[in-house]
């Protein structure tokens, strides 16, 4: 029978860490999961692909994360940049498959907002429709990216 919360589980002796496992319930349970998702991955790095897999400007590679796109992908400047895989106009994806090459602009295939590789908002069609609209805060939303060490 499965525990309605999670518990502290009592650390074993050393000759006994062998044996254990972890309760079965927790493998298929779907709060646990949410929990673990909550506590576990969306707070550690994830894995999108190696430095040397976007080699040239405009390269990317996207990644799946719980329902939501990532995008990773190699600037002009040379810099590895990660953002929300969605447009911020309407949030169509703006970049399809696992990997590929844009070239040196990312545009939107649902109205065209055309974002640089650095994430600006550098074009939008019938710019007159959205008076007031401050291109400056709604470029890609940014995602942390760090560089494994080479030690």
């Amino acid at each position: 029978m499965k525990p309605s919360r999670l518990q502290s589980v009592e650390p074993l002796a050393p000759a006994q860490n062998e044996a254990q496992s972890l309760p079965a319930w927790i493998y298929r349970d779907p709060e646990f999961f949410e929990r673990e998702k909550q506590a576990i991955f969306r707070n550690s790095w994830q894995a999108v692909c190696h430095v040397n897999d976007i080699p040239r400007t405009g390269d990317f590679h996207t990644f799946e994360f719980f329902g939501e796109s990532v995008v990773v992908l190699r600037g002009e400047d040379g810099a590895v940049r990660a953002f929300h895989n969605v447009c911020r106009h309407r949030a169509a994806r703006i970049l399809d498959g696992p990997k590929g090459h844009c070239g040196r602009r990312i545009t939107c295939p649902y109205h065209a907002w055309t974002y640089g590789l650095d994430g600006r908002l550098v074009a939008v069609p019938q710019r007159e429709r959205f008076a007031g609209l401050d291109t400056a805060r709604h470029g890609l939303v940014p995602l942390g990216v760090q560089r494994a060490s080479t030690k």
